[in-house]
């Protein structure tokens, strides 16, 4: 088919109309084509723009924000260190554990004195609450974490504790 073979049709019904109605159509015409420019190009184009510098701006704001509470969490917890504390990150993790309720399924001792822990059906609020003891009271800090939802309120814990300074 083709394209007089499409227009010819249209072109002869704008032909029949009185030349009041075919400025009205050609009106109608270059204002519906306008309307499709606009809403259909240049606006998402625009707004696409706009949106990606508000984002940038979010970002931004976010990583600074993360900067500050990283620099403030180290401030805290290298003041928080108890430099008597000479008990072994594994005794002191697994004594702990413990006083929270907890009990640790596995150990494994890991380069640089750190220590691999694994938490079977443990309570998740026991276990927050003993990994702030372990970084507040002893300057033990989880650098991984893996944590499955087993139920409402267990969990299934794979963690790397390390202690200020890399003693073990």
């Amino acid at each position: 088919m083709s394209k007089s073979a499409i227009f010819t049709p249209i072109r002869t019904a704008f032909l029949a109309r009185t030349p009041r109605e075919q400025a009205l159509l050609a009106g109608l015409a270059v204002l519906l084509s306008l309307t499709v420019l606009w809403f259909g190009v240049l606006a998402p184009a625009l707004n696409w723009r706009s949106e990606a510098v508000q984002r940038y701006a979010s970002a931004a704001e976010g990583y600074e924000t993360i900067l500050v509470q990283a620099a403030r969490y180290r401030a805290l917890s290298e003041g928080a260190v108890n430099v008597a504390d000479q008990e072994p990150l594994r005794t002191l993790a697994d004594r702990t554990a413990r006083e929270r309720g907890l009990s640790i399924s596995r150990v494994q001792p890991l380069e640089d004195g750190r220590l691999g822990v694994w938490l079977e059906q443990a309570d998740a609020d026991a276990m927050m609450g003993w990994l702030n003891t372990l970084s507040r009271e002893h300057g033990v800090s989880a650098v991984r974490v893996s944590v499955d939802r087993e139920s409402d309120a267990r969990v299934r814990a794979q963690l790397t504790l390390s202690r200020a300074g890399g003693a073990s």
